[in-house]
């Protein structure tokens, strides 16, 4: 559990800018669709469920591709629950007003959902995405996107947010990495990044569109390369946690078949 949770005060209308969400959250932010955020906040949310956290997976994404992705029915109701190994993933789908009311003054428990240890939140992609104040935000990247867009959905993250940059798609890391310096003395503020670059992966897309977990495939070439990288994101999370353990090692693929044990359709 961890050693010194994030709390917050109840607060009215918008949460203001230097306000903490009630439990720890990450959230997966771009301008742009088509650079991997919904398959990254969900592998993440499964590598920290693995680790036996209790995991409140948020889509405030209409689309609600998430649900799709991780193998929901359709015919799911609004909240489903997964086991995963020792931990467990519950997916709520929620207006961006809701899932304020959700992170900032009711908190799980009272809502309904009952209790979790972190929350992975999947926005729409928006200039607004990185809006939420006090969380851990991977603000997603291919390059492509206008300059202008991406530095205006930074500028309008709280100064209390910590950023991690994201790049998708093969670049030099030394070509990143002078990106990433740029948009930080652009913004004006310091942002960690990733500092491999996340190459494209064809078995990783064909598992993401058929419902099935990234973490069952493969591990060799840029398959591997991808998943490295969500490592260190969810590390980045299980640190800011304040987990007093160490961080556990990463399951074999034979065993993260039975991890994962599938949706109950009762939650």
């Amino acid at each position: 559990m961890p050693a010194n949770p994030i709390r917050s005060m109840r607060i009215p209308g918008e949460p203001p800018s230097q306000h903490a969400p009630l439990l720890p959250t990450v959230v997966f932010a771009s301008y742009k669709g088509g650079v991997w955020k919904t398959c990254l906040s969900v592998a993440v949310a499964e590598r920290l469920a693995m680790t036996g956290l209790r995991v409140l997976f948020v889509t405030t994404d209409k689309q609600e591709d998430a649900r799709s992705r991780m193998g929901i029915p359709p015919e799911a109701p609004p909240i489903a629950q997964r086991e995963c190994g020792p931990g467990t993933i519950t997916v709520l789908s929620a207006r961006q007003s809701q899932a304020i009311e959700l992170l900032y003054r009711q908190g799980p428990v009272r809502l309904g959902v009952g209790p979790h240890d972190i929350a992975v939140v999947d926005t729409p992609p928006e200039e607004h995405g990185g809006h939420l104040p006090g969380v851990l935000l991977i603000a997603i990247t291919d390059g492509t996107d206008a300059a202008r867009n991406l530095l205006t959905m930074l500028q309008g993250t709280p100064s209390n947010t910590d950023i991690t940059l994201v790049k998708v798609w093969q670049t030099p890391p030394a070509v990143w990495a002078h990106d990433a310096h740029t948009i930080q003395r652009v913004v004006g503020r310091y942002m960690g990044f990733l500092e491999d670059p996340l190459p494209q992966s064809d078995a990783i897309k064909e598992a993401h569109d058929q419902g099935a977990s990234i973490w069952t495939l493969r591990r060799s070439g840029t398959t591997m390369d991808v998943l490295n990288g969500v490592e260190s994101l969810a590390h980045m999370a299980w640190q800011r946690m304040g987990m007093d353990q160490p961080w556990p090692a990463m399951p074999s693929p034979k065993a993260t078949k039975v991890y994962v044990k599938g949706w109950d359709p009762n939650a």
